[in-house]
């Protein structure tokens, strides 16, 4: 098998490594992570400057979420599957490499078309990078952390970038501009990119994934749940929260500043939604999802009527980041309890699903924001938070993480 060969080219085999170059070698690809997810969405916090700079709609600028979206969750699989039994570890470097050349194109873009372009080679990037990461972080473990440890490692560095990636945006937009944001997201992978060429050990796989392995967490009936769950509370989400900024400013009225310091607030609760999920869905995955679920849905039913107010929007921004903080944590979990088998094979296409989520979720939010209003978007959201809310009810009421305990 390859991976019993000697390394070649030097490279070392992941026992080879010293413990720290093995927390160094994870941690690489947890910020790698990160700064893969902050740049997805990045837009979210600086859609009224592009809009503005370039003369389009919000709703258009909302593209810069849907594309990379859209290639991303194509990414996911093809270059799981095509890839074959190749290094993963040049695959990782590579997808990297992509990520500072797509954020540097949208930085120096002339027209919203070049922009377009680099956002869609960001996309194939974050969908091959998270699929892969996410798969192999059991043979990046340090010696003495478990799997599942070393999955929440780099899921931490995808959490904390999905609720930090929009107030870092915002307040760095605010500083200097939107393209200099970008651009200043091009030079944070560069360190990141050296990290992994001298530190990524050969991950060889053990075996190909095959085009008939993606399915594996939609065929089991209690991961299908899960998944039908995310998809609606996802995607409620993700339609109502990229258009926040452009609700603050023309419904509430406030400023730039204002809206960065909401949307830092956003952020700082979500780390401790994040925090908070890292316990409670250990104890009970259903419960967990349900408290999110009514979180985020009482955040959107309220927010027109409360959110244009400095301290209704305080409230309801905060509830709203401590609950999807915990929401990726909650869905990866969710997938562990009830398929801990099933989860390697079935990441590709569950990042797949995510990333669908936030194309659809962007799209269809940009839409409903140009034609109909802010406010009608909040409330098809609070109806499909509750469609979800009602699944994990009613169908996932035999959910237990005592599953995970049992002989499959």
């Amino acid at each position: 098998m390859p991976s019993a060969s000697p390394a070649h080219h030097g490279l070392p085999e992941h026992n080879q490594q010293s413990v720290k170059q093995q927390w160094l070698a994870i941690l690489s690809v947890a910020v790698g992570a990160f700064a893969l997810v902050t740049s997805e969405f990045l837009p979210v916090g600086v859609l009224n400057d592009v809009a503005s700079d370039l003369g389009i709609s919000a709703g258009h600028a909302g593209l810069m979420v849907t594309l990379p979206g859209i290639a991303a969750a194509l990414a996911a699989p093809l270059l799981s599957v095509g890839i074959g039994a190749s290094d993963r570890r040049y695959l990782l470097i590579g997808l990297t490499l992509l990520m500072i050349i797509a954020n540097s194109m949208v930085a120096f873009a002339s027209d919203f078309s070049l922009l377009l372009f680099g956002r869609v080679l960001l996309g194939i990037s974050i969908g091959g990078f998270w699929a892969t990461a996410i798969a192999l972080s059991g043979r990046l473990a340090p010696r003495g952390v478990g799997v599942a440890q070393a999955t929440s490692i780099i899921m931490v560095g995808v959490t904390l970038a999905t609720v930090l990636g929009v107030p870092v945006g915002t307040w760095l937009s605010g500083l200097m501009g939107w393209r200099m944001t970008f651009l200043v997201t091009a030079l944070v992978g560069v360190p990141v990119l050296l990290a992994q060429i001298f530190l990524l050990p050969r991950l060889n796989p053990d075996k190909a994934i095959r085009i008939s392995d993606l399915p594996a967490l939609f065929i089991n009936p209690q991961a299908r749940v899960g998944l039908i769950a995310v998809l609606l509370i996802g995607l409620a989400h993700f339609a109502a929260y990229t258009y926040v900024a452009p609700f603050f400013k023309h419904s509430a009225g406030f400023d730039g500043p204002t809206i960065g310091s909401l949307l830092l607030l956003y952020g700082v609760a979500g780390v401790m939604g994040n925090i908070f999920a890292g316990f409670a869905a250990n104890r009970s995955v259903r419960h967990t999802l349900l408290l999110v679920a009514l979180m985020i849905g009482s955040s959107t039913a309220l927010f027109p009527y409360f959110a244009t107010g400095m301290t209704g929007a305080a409230m309801l921004i905060a509830l709203w980041g401590f609950a999807f903080g915990a929401f990726p944590a909650c869905s990866s979990i969710w997938m562990f309890v009830v398929a801990p088998k099933d989860v390697e094979r079935g990441m590709p296409l569950f990042v797949a699903l995510f990333q669908v989520i936030i194309a659809l979720g962007s799209f269809f939010g940009g839409q409903i924001v140009d034609h109909l209003g802010s406010s009608v978007l909040l409330s098809l959201a609070t109806i499909l938070v509750g469609c979800g809310f009602v699944m994990v009810l009613v169908l996932g009421r035999n959910v237990s993480n005592s599953l995970a305990a049992q002989p499959s």
